[in-house]
């Protein structure tokens, strides 16, 4: 009995320490990034709004860039999350964008033990775009934009009484500040080349329970469209995502944080009459590189219905009774 005991008392201890030095850096709190949110600044008096599901799903440890399998507990993290997002150009050189997050669940499993989960809204995402350049005739254009996150949805929760771990908590639990530019180039009459370059600056979450700063963060993309039929697209993006650590009391930087991702992302949409779109794509990483052991990013599906009302050409419409001039873009 007594072996039996000391066996226990010593595994304990065993995965205390290893838990203490290592995070669930994949599911960090607030919003995920919600892949082909970015478009070129909308024209005036056009309204784009959109509705995303997304899945996703983590269960493998690494240390740098190599899978870490010797951990003597294993877990796996899953959610499911909907985001609202909704753009209006006021005029053609400036889109106003906002949008929110809601978590049905944001689960963290440890074999053994009671599952952690969160669930309720993220954060609000406030943003202005602005058409810096536009040629029609070239297909060219470039849009910066810059947004405020503001965490409306609850931090510090718990369950049964117990809080739950940073990682699962839906909102960030402080404000984070983006700035972002968007370029897109048409090449021929059924290609496009695009890239996004983000920044993402997070403040000190300093609440009842945590006193945490997630590390800065930078997004680069590239993407590829083919008008592969009269109402088919597919697109090809490549994306790396890069963290820095993050830090806690006394500017203590947590070891065990900070990551470099490369995704790949393939996506087909489908146009249906009067402006709906349908897509669908998957966010596969590629290549994972992490500060310390930590657990990494795994697959996520989305799909995302979109509908866009251009009030000009409706206007026109009501006017001529002509189909036709809703085409306008």
């Amino acid at each position: 009995m007594l072996k039996i005991n000391a066996f226990l008392i010593s595994s304990s201890l065993l995965f205390f320490i290893i838990a203490d030095k290592t995070s669930a850096q994949c599911c960090s709190s607030g919003n995920p990034f919600i892949s082909d949110a970015e478009h070129p600044a909308l024209q005036s008096q056009v309204l784009t709004s959109s509705l995303t599901y997304r899945y996703s799903h983590s269960s493998q440890y690494f240390s740098g860039d190599s899978r870490f399998s010797d951990l003597p507990f294993k877990e796996t993290s899953y959610s499911n999350y909907a985001d609202l997002q909704i753009g209006y150009g006021i005029t053609n050189w400036l889109t106003l964008q906002a949008g929110v997050g809601y978590f049905f669940n944001k689960t963290l499993t440890t074999a053994g033990l009671d599952p952690y989960k969160g669930f309720g809204l993220g954060d609000a995402e406030l943003s202005l775009k602005f058409n810096a350049y536009t040629n029609p005739e070239k297909r060219f254009s470039i849009s910066p934009s810059l947004g405020v996150k503001l965490p409306i949805g609850v931090f510090d929760q718990e369950a049964d009484h117990v809080q739950l771990p940073i990682t699962v908590q839906p909102s960030s639990g402080s404000f984070k500040y983006t700035g972002n530019v968007f370029i897109s180039k048409g090449i021929g009459k059924k290609m496009a080349v695009a890239a996004f370059l983000a920044y993402e600056y997070s403040q000190l979450i300093e609440s009842d329970n945590f006193f945490y700063k997630y590390g800065d963060q930078w997004i680069g993309a590239v993407y590829f469209n083919f008008q592969a039929g009269k109402r088919l697209g597919a697109d090809i993006q490549f994306r790396n995502e890069y963290r820095a650590k993050s830090t806690r009391e006394h500017n203590e930087i947590v070891d065990a944080t900070g990551y470099n991702v490369i995704f790949f992302t393939p996506q087909l949409t489908w146009a249906f009459k009067h402006n709906w779109y349908l897509s669908a794509y998957s966010d596969i990483p590629i290549y994972k590189y992490y500060n310390g052991i930590q657990m990494s990013f795994g697959y996520s599906f989305s799909a995302r219905l979109t509908k866009k009302i251009d009030f000009i050409a409706l206007k026109a419409y009501q006017k001529s009774k002509n189909y036709d001039v809703l085409l306008r873009q």
